[in-house]
C-alpha cells in the first residue's frame, strides 16, 4: 500500500481535516487555500524556504508549493539568524509574515517533482542539509500506517515537537494527513497542554520528545491512546513508567533525517528494555559493529553506512552508542555515551550530556541535570565539591585523566524543539562560541 500525498489532495473520496483553535479545515477549505498559495508564487520560483508557527498553516503551503513542483526548504526554526544563514538557499521566504494575494484562484494543481530539503539537528556538529523525494517520504509514511494505522482508529495527533524537523513533518503533519486524522495545528510545549488537549481530544494519539516523556508527571488524567518518542533515546525508568500508567505505553521510533525511520521498540514491564525491530522494507546488516541499513526511505538500491554502533538481538539489534562518540583523552580512548550513563546512574544526576571542547588541549565538559538529591548535595558542599564526588563515582569505570574537566549545573538542558542537544548549544554553556 502506498499512500501518496497528491492523491489525499486531490482524491475525491478523501477524508482530511485540520483541528485549529478556532475549529476545523475541511478538504475542500483546505484546497482553496491551497490554490490561493499556488496563484501567490511568482513565475519562475523554483526553491522556496517554509516556516510556520502553525502546522495548518505549514501543511496548506507546503502541499502548495510541493503541488508546483517546487523545492522547498524547511529550516529547523524562525530565528533571524537562522533564516538569515539560508537567504542564498530559496528565492522566495515563506513565513508567518508571508500572505497570499488577493484574487480569484485557479484549480490546485499537482506535480510528484516537488522536494523537500531538510536539516539535521546538529547534536554532533553543524547541521547538514538532506534531500528527499516525494517518493522516499510516501514510501515511509506507508510503513506506518503499516505497522501502526489499525491502533489509531478515531483518534487525534497531538505534539510537543515542531514540523520543521523530519519526525514531526511525518508523524504530525503528513501522516495524519494522508489517512485521514485529524491533528491538532498548535504545538504543545508543555505538560499541562498536552494534558489538557489529551483530556479535550480524546482518544489522542502523543508525538513528543523524550525530555517532554521524561519530565512529565504520571498522576494527571490525560492518557494518550498511543504515543510515539523519536530524537534521541527515551530513559529506562521513563519507559517502563508509562508502560505502567498508559495502556499501550510509548513507541520508541529509531532514526534520522538522513535515513527516515529505521526501527521501533516498545518496551512494557516483563521487557524493560526491548530490542529494536526494523520497519517494514528495511533491511539491516552488522559490519565491523556498525548499522549498515538498505531501504526506500534513502536509496533502495545500495547500503547506507550508519555512525551507530549495534549488537544483534534476535529478529533485530540493540543500539550501543555512536562510532563518532568515541574520544581520545590523554592518549585513552573513551567512549561517551558510556560516561553519560554512568553519571545518570548515580542518585545525583538526571540527565548528562558531555561534549569535547576545542582549545590547545583536549578536555571534556559535562552539563548536568540534577536530581532533588543532586541538587541538595550542590547546595551542602558547593559546586567544586559535588564535581569531586562525581568524578569519584567514575573512577570505578574511568581513570582520572579522562574525567570532565569542567562542569555545568542546570535545572534544564538546553534542548530544541524536537528533544535534542545541538553541540553549539551545550558549548555556550562552556562559554565557548562557534560562530
Amino acid at each position: 500500500m502506498r499512500l501518496s500525498i497528491g492523491q489525499a489532495l486531490m482524491g475525491d473520496d478523501s477524508v482530511s481535516c485540520v483541528i485549529t483553535g478556532e475549529g476545523c479545515v475541511d478538504l475542500e477549505a483546505l484546497r482553496r487555500r491551497v490554490a490561493r498559495v499556488q496563484s501567490s508564487v511568482p513565475a519562475g520560483v523554483s526553491r522556496v524556504m517554509l516556516y510556520s508557527e502553525c502546522s495548518g498553516t505549514f501543511l496548506v503551503r507546503l502541499l502548495a508549493l510541493l503541488g508546483l513542483g517546487i523545492e522547498v526548504v524547511l529550516p529547523a526554526n524562525g530565528q533571524p539568524e537562522s533564516l538569515a544563514k539560508l537567504a542564498s538557499e530559496h528565492q522566495l521566504q515563506m513565513d508567518d509574515d508571508w500572505q497570499p494575494a488577493c484574487g480569484q484562484p485557479g484549480p490546485v494543481r499537482w506535480s510528484q517533482q516537488g522536494r523537500l530539503r531538510l536539516f539535521t539537528s546538529g547534536s554532533s556538529g553543524d547541521a547538514k542539509p538532506v534531500e528527499k523525494t516525494l517518493e522516499q517520504i510516501e514510501a515511509e509514511l506507508a510503513a506506518l500506517e503499516q505497522m501502526f494505522g489499525p491502533r489509531l482508529a478515531g483518534t487525534t495527533v497531538i505534539a510537543s515537537v515542531s514540523h520543521q524537523h523530519i519526525y514531526g513533518l511525518l508523524f504530525r503533519v503528513l501522516w495524519p494527513f494522508v489517512s485521514g486524522r485529524p491533528f491538532l495545528a498548535q504545538t504543545l510545549r508543555y505538560p499541562e497542554c498536552i494534558e489538557g488537549a489529551l483530556l479535550k481530544y480524546a482518544p489522542a494519539v502523543l508525538v513528543a520528545s523524550p525530555s517532554v516523556l521524561e519530565r512529565w508527571d504520571l498522576n494527571g488524567k490525560g492518557v494518550p491512546r498511543l504515543a510515539f518518542s523519536s530524537g534521541g533515546p527515551l530513559a529506562r525508568s521513563a519507559a517502563v513508567a508509562r508502560a505502567q500508567g498508559w495502556g499501550e505505553g510509548v513507541v520508541e521510533i529509531y532514526g534520522s533525517t538522513e535515513t527516515g525511520g529505521i526501527a521501533r521498540r516498545q518496551t512494557s514491564a516483563a521487557q524493560p528494555n526491548p530490542a529494536w525491530l526494523p520497519f517494514p522494507g528495511v533491511e539491516t546488516r552488522i559490519e565491523a559493529q556498525r548499522l549498515q541499513l538498505r531501504s526506500a526511505f534513502v536509496d533502495p538500491h545500495s547500503w547506507y553506512l550508519t555512525d551507530d554502533l549495534v549488537e544483534s538481538a534476535g529478529e533485530g539489534f540493540c543500539l550501543l552508542g555512536r562510532a563518532d562518540r568515541t574520544v581520545k583523552l590523554a592518549e585513552k580512548r573513551v567512549n561517551l555515551v558510556a560516561m553519560e550513563r554512568a553519571l545518570e546512574s548515580s542518585a545525583w544526576v538526571r540527565k548528562a550530556a558531555l561534549v569535547m571542547l576545542p582549545g590547545r588541549r583536549a578536555q571534556l565538559g559535562a552539563a548536568l541535570e540534577l536530581t532533588v538529591a543532586g541538587q541538595q548535595s550542590l547546595a551542602e558542599v558547593g559546586h567544586r565539591g559535588l564535581s569531586e564526588r562525581l568524578k569519584q563515582a567514575l573512577m570505578g569505570e574511568f581513570e582520572r585523566v579522562t574525567l570532565p574537566r569542567r562542569w555545568r549545573y542546570r535545572d534544564q538542558l538546553p534542548y530544541n524543539s524536537q528533544g535534542k542537544l545541538p553541540r553549539t548549544a551545550l558549548l555556550e554553556l562552556f562559554d565557548v562560541n562557534q560562530g
